[in-house]
């Protein structure tokens, strides 16, 4: 450790009532150099670490971060062996006609190892000036939080009765005091001492250069008896400085976090950055993380390239049928109607709003011709939507922005879909509207937190054609019981019509529309007229086509009667060829029964079955007398001489002497 030797002198010539003191000497521990920085071997003085090193002040050299671990570049000054870099003291006299002799003003803050010190000077301001010559960084994480750094300090007030101390800020191209920031004000009315150390931060929300101004001064008129030490003064992620350590996480402030760093689009998963799925982006799970750590998917219908944020493709299909290119629009102005204060002044909006691609829109203020340039740079925003209060000059055709809204720091969504605010007309062919949702977060809350707008583009190609030697071809609508936009402060309706916003159409889409010409001799006409509201102009066709003079109702009416005869002939002609094969066979039956005779066969039954076994004729099964005559009638039959053959002759002569036995 280096120690520094602090001896402690009375003044002279003497000026002090009674016996000096002794004199004291005290060492203090001390270092090379302030955080950030090394001592210049060739040149002896401090000077601020390289790029990706750093230095915690007890070293002679800058060393380099090991895991690829990140770095805070700023301004630490806890070693005050000499006034640092970047730092200015004077004095700043109340008096107009009693000026400072400049030798004093290198009396007006004393640094003293451990701390610099001012003692306060009866009508005079003791001011330490630090300019941050470059600004700050603008990372992607100071774009989310807003918070480009920070500047903290300790200090502490000895006052005997009654002393101030102010910090303010100040716009480095601006000399006026009277445009000066007051950040805070400490004022002790009582007896106070430097036992109680007072620490400080400010967050700094604006990137511009900026002079930071401590000034101190005090009610009592004898000399040196109020004082003010200031022990450390940090100011975090300067374009100019040094870092005094490596963080795991890329920040802006002093905050250590327990994760490493990654790249706009990546995020951290067990300890290894990961790029981002095309169409989704890198998000924090809560607000307060230091580092991405997953994705999200982007909103329907918009896409991302890099992971970072969302945006609507200018080209794209709406539902998959309905095309648009919305191109022209990219980025719109367009103006409000003219509105009125309680005092009858006139004034207008306009509005900047980005539609599609990846591009922002800005919207600023008009500065005064005196105004500060830190004032005029907080005029401007730039966002997807936002809104500017414009009031025309007297005499003049120019107007002058009073102040700007911001409207859309995101893009929540767009679809198609149509507000209930503006229903549609006859004239827009039943064409839903495409309906953009903005949102943005208010820094200042009233009534809401945030605010929604809900931006709605409406084809309207009768506007194109009323307004076609005009360069603005928009309308811009309210609902009509709010004529801005809004009934309560936090949700915004407009509608934008404007034939920028038709679909397009081709010939394989359906721009058409469709007319059949009469049949007259088996041909008809087709003519295709395209609709008005397409914006790729198409011609119209016309289409000869083959047709029936019957309409179609009496051609199904025909074919239906056609079918129901063919199956009823067919069911007939099956009938009749049933029929007949029965009786064909019924006839071959009598035949092979009686060969030789014309008579009939009696007790003869047949029995005929269509199933599966086919077609088949079964008889009764004879009684024995029956088989003993045909027997007996055959034997005759195979001796046709004999005599007795007549005797025995067929069934008749059984059947006669049986009836005369009965008789």
């Amino acid at each position: 450790m280096w120690l520094a030797t602090v001896e402690y002198q009375p003044i002279q010539p003497k000026i002090c009532i009674g016996d000096a003191p002794s004199a004291e000497m005290k060492q203090s521990p001390c270092g090379t150099c302030n955080p950030g920085m090394y001592k210049n071997k060739n040149t002896n003085t401090c000077e601020f670490c390289p790029s990706k090193t750093y230095s915690n002040g007890t070293v002679a050299e800058c060393v380099k971060c090991t895991n690829d671990l990140s770095l805070v570049p700023g301004l630490y000054y806890k070693i005050w062996n000499e006034l640092p870099m970047f730092l200015k003291r004077s004095y700043i006299s109340f008096d107009q006609t009693n000026a400072i002799n400049l030798d004093y003003h290198s009396q007006s803050w004393i640094p003293s190892i451990e701390y610099i010190s001012s003692q306060a000077v009866p009508d005079v301001v003791s001011a330490l000036s630090l300019t941050i010559t470059k600004g700050f960084r603008q990372l992607e994480l100071s774009k989310t939080t807003k918070e480009y750094g920070t500047l903290s300090f300790k200090f502490s007030l000895g006052c005997e009765s009654s002393c101030t101390l102010f910090l303010v800020a100040q716009d480095i191209d601006d000399d006026d005091a009277d445009d000066w920031l007051v950040i805070h004000r400490w004022h002790m009315d009582k007896k106070s001492e430097h036992k109680d150390i007072i620490d400080y931060k400010y967050s700094i929300t604006s990137p511009d250069a900026v002079i930071f101004n401590w000034l101190f001064t005090s009610d009592d008129q004898e000399q040196g008896t109020d004082e003010v030490r200031i022990y450390e003064i940090l100011v975090t992620n300067t374009q100019v400085g040094g870092s005094d350590r490596c963080v795991t996480c890329l920040t802006t402030n002093q905050q250590e976090t327990e994760c490493k760093s990654c790249t706009p689009g990546n995020i951290l998963s067990n300890n290894t950055c990961i790029a981002c799925p095309k169409s989704t982006i890198a998000t924090r799970l809560r607000s307060n993380d230091p580092t991405p750590t997953v994705c999200v998917p982007c909103p329907s219908n918009t896409i991302s390239d890099d992971g970072i944020s969302c945006y609507v493709p200018c080209q794209q299909a709406f539902n998959g049928n309905i095309q648009y290119d919305l191109k022209a629009i990219s980025t719109i102005e367009f103006h409000g109607s003219k509105l009125f204060t309680q005092k009858g002044s006139g004034y207008f909006h306009v509005f900047n709003a980005t539609i599609c691609g990846n591009a922002s829109v800005t919207c600023a203020k008009t500065p005064e011709p005196d105004e500060p340039k830190r004032r005029a740079n907080q005029g401007i925003t730039d966002s997807k939507l936002c809104r500017m209060g414009s009031v025309p000059e007297q005499n003049s055709t120019l107007a002058s922005v009073a102040y700007i809204d911001e409207f859309g720091e995101e893009l929540l969504n767009i679809s198609l879909s149509t507000s209930k605010y503006f229903p549609p007309l006859r004239s827009d062919y039943n064409l839903t509207d495409i309906t953009l949702v903005y949102r943005a977060n208010l820094s200042a809350p009233e009534t809401c937190r945030q605010r929604i707008t809900y931006l709605s583009l409406r084809c309207d190609h009768l506007y194109d054609d009323i307004k076609q030697n005009l360069s603005l071809k928009y309308k811009l609508q309210t609902p009509s019981d709010c004529s801005t936009g809004t009934c309560d402060g936090c949700t915004f309706q407009f509608l934008l019509r404007t034939p920028l916003a038709c679909p397009t159409c081709d010939e394989n889409t359906n721009g058409f529309r469709t007319f059949l010409g009469p049949c007259k001799f088996g041909r008809q006409e087709v003519r295709k007229v395209p609709y008005p509201y397409c914006s790729h102009k198409l011609n119209e066709k016309v289409e000869i086509r083959r047709c029936s003079m019957l309409s179609l109702e009496i051609e199904i009416i025909i074919i239906l009667f056609i079918i129901i005869s063919i199956v009823l002939i067919s069911l007939v002609i099956m009938c009749w060829r049933k029929n007949r094969k029965l009786e064909y066979r019924y006839m071959q039956l009598v035949e092979n029964a009686n060969p030789d005779d014309d008579a009939p066969v009696d007790n003869v039954c047949a029995q005929i079955s269509d199933e599966e076994s086919g077609d088949e004729i079964q008889f009764k099964k004879p009684s024995k007398a029956k088989k003993i005559m045909n027997v007996v009638r055959n034997a005759i039959r195979k001796n046709p001489n004999n005599d007795q053959s007549e005797f025995f002759n067929g069934d008749s002569f059984l059947l006669t002497n049986a009836s005369k036995n009965d008789a």
